[in-house]
């Protein structure tokens, strides 16, 4: 199974996502970048409507990037139960634009029985600062990921 969805997601190195089951992951439209069994990395182009009051890209918006990300990074471990996050940290740090492009980086930490931690880091691509960090931790459910 991890082979395949390595694979699969593979296949979509320097295109959009467009096989996601997740209907916010259409809306983020993410490219992907790279793959592997520990990392992933994907491109976001930010959109008007991504963005907050003031113009920077809202910060939801970015949690729901590294959530998105953390969620692929996950799938190609090729596990058998769905891990849903139970919790997300992020630190913010500078802000990101419209029309501008982030990439967020994940990377597996810990593959523990019951408890996976993931880590991720989001670059402004423009600037090449580093716009936030994150660390989530996802658990066992009894729900099977489905083929």
């Amino acid at each position: 199974m991890e082979n395949k969805r390595l694979q699969f997601l593979q296949s979509f190195i320097g295109k959009h996502f467009t096989e996601s089951p997740s209907p916010f992951a259409h809306w983020l439209n993410g490219k992907v970048i790279s793959v592997e069994k520990e990392t992933v990395e994907i491109e976001f182009e930010i959109r008007k409507e991504m963005t907050n009051p003031v113009g920077m890209l809202h910060g939801g918006v970015t949690a729901g990037m590294i959530d998105d990300c953390i969620g692929i990074n996950f799938m190609v471990l090729g596990l058998e139960k769905f891990y849903p996050t139970i919790n997300l940290y992020i630190d913010y740090f500078n802000p990101a634009f419209e029309n501008q492009t982030v990439i967020v980086r994940t990377k597996l930490e810990k593959l523990g029985k019951t408890i996976i931690n993931i880590k991720a880091e989001v670059i402004n691509k423009n600037t090449t600062k580093i716009m936030a960090q994150a660390s989530a931790n996802l658990a066992v459910s009894e729900m099977k990921i489905p083929n």
